[in-house]
């Protein structure tokens, strides 16, 4: 039967979702413990690649177990298996044609920031780390006109390995709560690097090193390239909705 799993890990360890042959990937990890529970190969397909060091809350994967199995005992028997930084949260039983990737519709990002000049310890995995004091209403002034259908290539790799960087976000929210600032997106897909670039560039503008209107000068039809990146650690994938 083919099953869904909603995942949750910490990217720290691991050099992104994707299986890799020269580092360890949150994928490699799942499909070993899949094969000591079933004995055999199997494969698992998730739903987006994350970057390395790059966080999900509930990353969707699937894959075809080779014999039915009780949905709990799956879980039960996963997480047993599991390192600490990386847990099922549940399993569902799916149609035999259904694709993870495929379906999706939207999937939503949160990029978390701590501002202070020292960093919180039980954060620190978890959200990048700007001592300046930054602006937040600089930055969330700096979101308008992002939302919508645009050309993102100012904000992924100088050559991208996609047909199209047309993207559709359909909600970008900023918001302070005390010493963490989270930016919040919502789109039908990302490019390599988008958010962290998009985060990036309002880290500058929140210091007051670039004005707030730069992202939207980023935007089709002009050209100008985000040169700022901001850390893996403060991106997590929350949401994949279908």
């Amino acid at each position: 039967m083919r099953v869904l799993f909603t995942i949750q890990y910490l990217g720290t360890r691991y050099a992104g979702w994707q299986s890799q042959q020269n580092a360890v990937g949150v994928q490699d990890v799942l499909e070993s413990v899949l094969e000591k529970l079933f004995g055999a190969r199997t494969r698992i397909e998730g739903a987006g690649r994350t970057d390395a060091g790059v966080h999900a809350s509930a990353q969707k994967a699937h894959c075809d177990v080779p014999f039915a199995i009780p949905l709990r005992g799956l879980v039960l028997g996963m997480n047993d298996l599991l390192p600490h930084d990386i847990r099922v949260l549940a399993v569902e039983e799916i149609a035999a044609d259904f694709h993870c990737r495929f379906r999706a519709k939207r999937k939503r990002y949160a990029y978390r920031i701590w501002n202070d000049e020292v960093m919180d310890v039980f954060r620190w995995q978890t959200h990048a780390h700007t001592r300046q004091p930054l602006d937040e209403s600089l930055m969330r002034e700096a979101t308008a006109g992002l939302t919508g259908k645009h050309d993102f290539r100012a904000f992924t790799v100088a050559e991208p390995e996609v047909s199209s960087t047309e993207r559709t976000i359909t909600a970008l929210e900023l918001e302070r709560s005390g010493r963490e600032i989270t930016i919040r997106l919502t789109a039908d897909g990302y490019l390599r690097f988008m958010v962290r670039r998009i985060a990036g560039s309002l880290i500058e503008i929140g210091r007051g090193k670039m004005e707030t209107d730069a992202l939207r000068r980023s935007l089709e039809p002009a050209f100008e390239a985000a040169r700022w990146t901001a850390p893996a650690r403060g991106l997590t994938l929350e949401e994949i909705e279908y």
